[in-house]
């Protein structure tokens, strides 16, 4: 496990002291409605919604004054990056189960970086996606769904393994792209094999995960995992990386000066602005 990196896309910061209390449990959104004869039936959300919450005592001023900052939104309305510790699987939940939008050909999740090679969708299981690999050279990469590149600061480790269907094959090739803040390309670390593990180089902001089978075929999307600060493992649910906000936040002056205890309540969003 890493440490928490939180801020923008090309401005994460790393708070290297571990959270005192760290609660990071899902919102259901899930109502109980009981009939007059006692039976109960249920509703709820289709999308549950990540709830952080945070606490440190005695923290850094370096650390407490960029919370503070965030908290307090003076660089900017957000929304805000956060590289979760506890999180074994940055990618969305339904994107490393190989899952995505029915009737979207899978672009929120996936994109071809070969002249060939096509992401396709079950007839029979609308949502469920594969890659068809024309040749050894048909290749995928993989979308955040919100940042569209996957967020990460310099000096930071991460590791990408393959989907299970990839991993299986002897010419399998994994790569991670490195690109700067507004998306030109920077550099690659690729392997043959299923998993590739790097160090974030210097002025990068984002990386692209990427896999080729090497061998023609179609082969089933899930079970890959795009992992921060750890070797990567196959058919680990995916935590997802979505955009935050701060709705709570208290700053407690601590002693010996000028440590301070500092909490911090982030939720998933899907726009900080206002």
């Amino acid at each position: 496990m890493g440490n928490l990196w939180i801020g923008t896309p090309g401005a994460l910061h790393e708070i290297d002291r571990a959270a005192k209390t760290f609660d990071r449990s899902a919102e259901l959104g899930v109502n109980e409605f009981r009939s007059l004869s006692g039976r109960v039936t249920l509703t709820r959300n289709p999308s549950p919604v990540r709830r952080i919450k945070l606490g440190w005592e005695l923290l850094a001023p370096r650390h407490a004054r960029l919370l503070d900052r965030l908290a307090r939104r003076l660089d900017g309305p957000g929304p805000l990056v956060l590289v979760d510790p506890a999180s074994g699987n940055a990618l969305d939940p339904r994107q490393a189960a190989g899952k995505g939008d029915p009737g979207q050909a899978g672009l929120n999740q996936w994109f071809k970086v070969s002249v060939n090679g096509t992401v396709v969708e079950s007839a029979t299981a609308p949502g469920t996606f594969s890659f068809a690999a024309v040749d050894a050279t048909s290749k995928l990469a993989w979308r955040a769904r919100t940042w569209s590149n996957f967020p990460v600061a310099p000096g930071m480790r991460v590791s990408f393994h393959a989907p299970a269907a990839f991993a299986t094959l002897p010419t399998v090739a994994v790569q991670v792209d490195f690109k700067k803040a507004d998306g030109s390309y920077l550099s690659t670390v690729a392997v043959n094999g299923p998993l590739v593990m790097a160090t974030v180089p210097a002025e990068a902001a984002l990386v692209t995960p990427c896999a080729a089978p090497g061998a023609a075929g179609t082969y089933s999307l899930a079970g890959a995992c795009l992992t921060y600060g750890g070797p990567a493992e196959q058919d680990v649910p995916g935590d997802g990386m979505p955009p935050m906000a701060v709705t709570g936040y208290s700053d407690t002056p601590a002693r010996p000066q000028p440590y301070r205890s500092i909490g911090l309540d982030l939720v998933e969003v899907s726009s900080a602005a206002g």
